[in-house]
């Protein structure tokens, strides 16, 4: 990747030398300083095949001539950094939690069919021309007044811990997001009686735990799949697909573009500490103060563009996902941040609250209330076969890998401890393993595996992967060079293969415990 702040000496170079089919095969990236932006650069990270090299980085400046840029090389690396890490921690930290995921929606499936469809939230949800998105950062409180006022006239969609707060407010949202797999998000419903849920539609993710699903009384409830691998091969897809960004308020936002409104409004998103210290707004359920200050801390830029604000990295992750949005929707709709505090989202218009509702609120005709239809009994009983033969299918899917990873692992084990004694491994038998292991990895490309085994084991064989790369890319002289080489490969995989095929193990087991879990709910 060559990144040339002087387009014109990009020109000259690209005149002098013909990079064309490199530049047509992806070879070769150019950008120039105007295209260093958070979506540009995650974008170059958005396949395996580029992120398991991310521990082979670097940033290179290969002429005294670009002294003159240093802070904008500083600003690069950041950026870098910034995009590799948001990155990884896309991938997820915890197997545990992505199992979890996947228990709660096989468990939840029956459950998903008794609801409104996705598809018909998304042909109806638009009530008006401006959305306001509602979250619960520290600011949220000030701008409650005007929005309470301008409640009739646009389409309020919450977040689930927004909920509470705009109900002792007498606010009614039109919908409500929820995406945690945790019991604790039904703390935000339980309180509220179902009389005052009578307009309101709940839209819930079917990773969900069912306590948060019990606790959703009144009003109409939608439950959406999340565009990840086996919830894709599961289906039901009328249901889906929504909510790739990691927090509510991501999925409200993706609800609301994909709706076709035409601006969306966003408030109470400061995803930094407010000047007070408080993580959240006054009336949230776990307290203004739930996240507190740690040296841990980073800090992103100020909304307004002026100095900067204390936020964590779960916040900056957020905001990510936030900017990469907004740069892929900004043809078609109009994002504008009235939230008047905590961080900066780039590519967002920043606009007062009270100007933002004046400029694009002009029709003070009161919204309708949606009607949501059901699937007949009929329809629900096809889905239902197809979904579980999908299910069977996956299952059987994990068996057989699980049975040949574990065969690879046996022999990759033996082979070490052939080499542990005194080198009694030959070339060609390393050689021969570790080709047996690149043909196994060719499997990635296979749907199921890549949907369903790699999505849920990628936050542990990730990490693995980062060490495994430079490895393989390591340059050899002699035989002796290559010797080592395979050996250190082998070593490398044999920890990789053994978490595969616990991992494959862990999968089975909880199709089977969300299945018979299933056969007893509700």
């Amino acid at each position: 990747m060559v990144i040339e702040p002087d387009p014109y000496i990009a020109y000259v170079v690209l005149n002098l030398v013909d990079f064309s089919e490199e530049l047509n095969h992806g070879r070769l990236v150019l950008l120039g300083k105007d295209e260093l932006n958070f979506p540009t650069i995650s974008a170059l990270f958005s396949t395996f095949e580029t992120q398991r090299y991310a521990k082979l980085y670097d940033l290179h400046v290969n002429s005294a001539f670009y002294e003159m840029y240093a802070e904008l090389i500083l600003q690069c690396n950041r950026l870098f950094l910034e995009c590799l890490h948001q990155m990884i921690q896309t991938l997820g930290n915890d197997t545990k939690d992505a199992l979890i995921g996947l228990k709660h929606h096989i468990t939840n499936l029956p459950f998903i069919l008794k609801t409104p469809t996705l598809l018909e939230v998304l042909q109806k949800a638009r009530l008006s021309d401006v959305a306001v998105l509602v979250s619960t950062g520290p600011s949220l409180t000030k701008q409650l007044s005007l929005l309470k006022t301008m409640a009739p006239y646009v389409s309020i969609f919450a977040v689930d811990a927004s909920l509470p707060v705009l109900m002792q407010q007498n606010i009614t949202p039109d919908f409500v997001t929820s995406i945690e797999r945790v019991p604790y998000g039904s703390r935000f419903f339980k309180e509220i009686p179902s009389s005052r849920m009578k307009n309101v539609t709940t839209v819930l993710s079917s990773l969900q735990h069912d306590e948060v699903i019990q606790s959703v009384t009144g009003g109409e409830v939608v439950m959406s799949l999340r565009p990840l691998g086996y919830m894709m091969l599961t289906g039901p897809k009328e249901w889906g697909y929504i909510g790739i960004g990691m927090s509510a308020a991501n999925m409200a936002y993706e609800l609301i573009y994909h709706s076709h409104f035409k601006t969306c409004i966003l408030i109470g998103q400061d995803l930094a500490y407010g000047d007070d210290g408080k993580s959240h707004a006054v009336g949230h359920v776990f307290g203004e103060h739930e996240v507190k200050e740690s040296e841990k801390d980073g800090w992103a830029v100020a909304y307004g563009g002026e100095g900067h604000v204390r936020t964590t990295a779960i916040w900056n992750m957020f905001r990510g996902f936030f900017e990469k949005d907004i740069a892929e929707t900004k043809e078609h709709m109009l994002t504008i941040n009235a939230t008047e505090g905590g961080a900066r989202i780039f590519g967002a218009l920043e606009l007062p609250f009270e100007q933002a509702i004046a400029l694009h609120v002009k029709d003070k005709t009161p919204k309708n209330v949606m009607k949501l239809t059901h699937k007949s009994e009929k329809e629900q009983q096809t889905i239902v076969r197809e979904v579980w033969d999908n299910v069977v299918m996956i299952r059987d899917y994990c068996v057989r890998w699980q049975k040949n990873v574990e065969v690879l692992f046996l022999d990759v084990a033996q082979a070490c401890e052939r080499c542990d004694a005194k080198g009694s491994l030959s070339l060609e038998d390393a050689q021969g393993l570790v080709e047996r292991i690149y043909t196994m990895r060719e499997v990635f490309k296979e749907e199921i595996f890549d949907k369903v085994i790699w999505h849920i084991a990628q936050s542990m064989l990730f990490v693995q992967e980062l060490f495994i790369a430079p490895i393989e890319v390591r340059l050899v002289c002699d035989e002796k060079d290559e010797y080592t080489k395979m050996v250190d490969v082998l070593y490398a995989y044999k920890p990789w293969l053994f978490s595969l095929a616990g991992c494959i193990d862990s999968i089975v087991k909880t199709i089977d415990y969300g299945c018979a879990r299933q056969l007893i709910y509700r």
